[in-house]
């Protein structure tokens, strides 16, 4: 357990460091490794030690005895529970509560209300600990959604990564739940009408990034809803109006409630200020703002700049030919209409890049606990796992180039009991070099590995496009190295209705699967 305190709003990047980061981006050197003897960054032990696989393994699990990890079925979205023992009796983390309905409207399945009510009646709305990977409202949703029953739970601490703490004060530089909203409506209202295909995507995104469904919501309306009301009931009602509430980033040594007895942290994630450049966008104002700027506000919403005054601007009828070089007669306006046409596919890749740059955001925390290792990721996406992955000073889309996985990643990776598979299972959230890794020279299915996902939400359901949610031949890929657990795998009551298995439940290698109303609970 440790013991630094951290204030809400006040930490910052250059706080104590834990070995798993302690290396800072402005150091490192691109494509370079550390030399010498690597330790693993939870443990401390060399890389080298070993003892027999058995022995080892059963005198943790024998320790571990109590530590389980819960999965609610939930749809599209992340609502986990981890149970941890303790001389005066269980312990509760929650790690994320959401759900999201995504493109195809069918990953919100109905029983998130009914999950949050089971994790109620488990807990007894004592929880040591809540954890908020990163704002999307696949992540966050149920605690808006189920506000009044969260408002019955206390909290002795609440984690966040470290960029959300920027959304303190309002007249903030920073404050990014402001840029995100304000450029959520403007895009939302640029698009308002339209049913192609770009556009209901990007309304999506929006929506997943601020929790508010722009198709139903007037476009003035200023209620606290959605993902503001999810970060409200997190930061001032669990986290006691911001002062048990911690933000951390990469290599911070975090701190633990004191009756999580015997657990211990490493924070891997997100990239710390000075490495931002793994975000993907150095600055949401200049990376995903230009967008933004690129439109004026008006009566009927925004409108397009116009840049020159009217004595500038030329008409098509007076000032350009009526027919090309051929003869042919020129339609101008079928010509601006395709012109304008152009904009609103950069405003899709605005919304994608909310999108990208929030999962990146995402907290990835290596928990300990009598041995056994648990690793929760989040949406993590490229960037955020090239950091700790690789050790460079930026990142690569091809991280061939950047040459082997830093030894201690490697060993972290081969060392862990369980991982919860990020984003959904979908293909940018758990690169190949991770998954190879994973177990090591451990015997295959060593590892459990969880995945909280829902079939047809996102992607074309056909494998050989590669777009499909969970992604076949990363599950393939997963299941062949872990003991693969789905949260389809278990058929559940809804309204009173049956929702079947998609997937089946294995038998894991060592500890235990239980199968409870709504949710899969692995027991160590």
């Amino acid at each position: 357990m440790t013991t630094s305190k951290k204030t809400a709003g006040k930490k910052s990047a250059g706080s104590k460091k834990t070995a798993a980061g302690s290396k800072k981006a402005g150091s490192k050197k691109s494509g370079s490794k550390k030399s010498g003897t690597t330790r693993n960054p939870a443990s401390g032990k060399k890389a080298g030690s070993k003892k027999s696989a058995s022995t080892k393994g059963a005198a943790r699990a024998s320790k571990a005895k109590g530590l389980r990890v819960r999965m609610y079925r939930v749809g599209f979205g992340d609502f986990f529970l981890i149970t941890v023992p303790t001389p005066k009796g269980d312990r509760y983390i929650v790690i994320d509560c959401g759900v999201f309905k995504g493109t195809s409207g069918t990953g919100d399945i109905g029983s998130i209300e009914d999950a949050i009510q089971d994790l109620y009646k488990t807990t007894g709305g004592k929880l040591s600990l809540v954890i908020m990977t990163h704002r999307h409202a696949d992540h966050i949703a149920g605690f808006s959604r189920a506000a009044e029953t969260f408002r019955k739970f206390e909290a002795s601490m609440v984690w966040m990564p470290y960029w959300e703490q920027f959304n303190e004060k309002k007249g903030s530089p920073h404050n990014l739940q402001f840029q995100i909203e304000q450029l959520a409506m403007q895009l939302a209202l640029q698009f308002r009408g339209r049913e192609d295909k770009q556009a209901r995507m990007a309304l999506d995104l929006l929506w997943d990034a601020t929790g508010v469904d722009f198709n139903a919501t007037p476009t003035g309306e200023k209620k606290l809803s959605g993902n503001a009301l999810a970060l409200d009931l997190l930061k001032n009602h669990l986290g006691k109006g911001g002062k048990n509430v911690r933000y951390y980033a990469a290599g911070d040594e975090p701190e633990l409630p004191a009756e999580l007895k015997g657990l211990s942290a490493a924070i891997l994630g997100p990239p710390p200020e000075d490495a931002q450049v793994f975000l993907k966008l150095d600055d949401l104002k200049k990376g995903v703002g230009q967008y933004l700027d690129s439109t004026a506000g008006g009566d009927d919403g925004p409108a397009a700049i116009r840049p020159f005054r009217q004595q500038w601007c030329a008409e098509p009828e007076r000032d350009y030919p009526a027919k090309d070089a051929q003869g042919r007669a020129i339609n101008y306006t079928e010509v601006v209409k395709d012109v304008s046409g152009a904009q609103p596919d950069m405003l899709a890749a605005a919304a994608i890049a909310i999108d990208k740059f929030l999962n990146n955001q995402s907290l990835v925390v290596l928990f300990t606990f009598a041995g056994k290792k648990l690793l929760f990721v989040g949406d993590a996406q490229a960037g955020n796992w090239e950091h700790w992955l690789y050790r460079v000073d930026a990142p690569d889309r091809d991280p061939t180039k950047l040459g082997d996985i830093a030894e201690d990643s490697r060993q972290l990776l081969r060392d862990i009991d369980f991982y919860k598979v990020g984003h959904h299972g979908s293909t940018n959230a758990t690169p190949i070099q991770a998954v190879e890794a994973l177990g090591g020279d451990r015997p295959a299915k060593s590892i459990v590995a969880m995945c909280s996902t829902e079939e047809g939400v996102y992607g074309n359901p056909d494998p050989s496009k590669g777009t499909e949610v969970p992604r076949v031949p990363l599950m393939d890929a997963l299941g062949s190295r872990c003991t693969l657990v789905r949260s389809d795998a278990i058929a559940i009551e809804v309204a009173g209705e049956k929702l079947p298995a998609v997937s089946t439940l294995p038998r894991p290698k060592s500890g235990k699967l239980t199968q409870g109303d709504l949710y899969i609970e692995y027991s160590f």
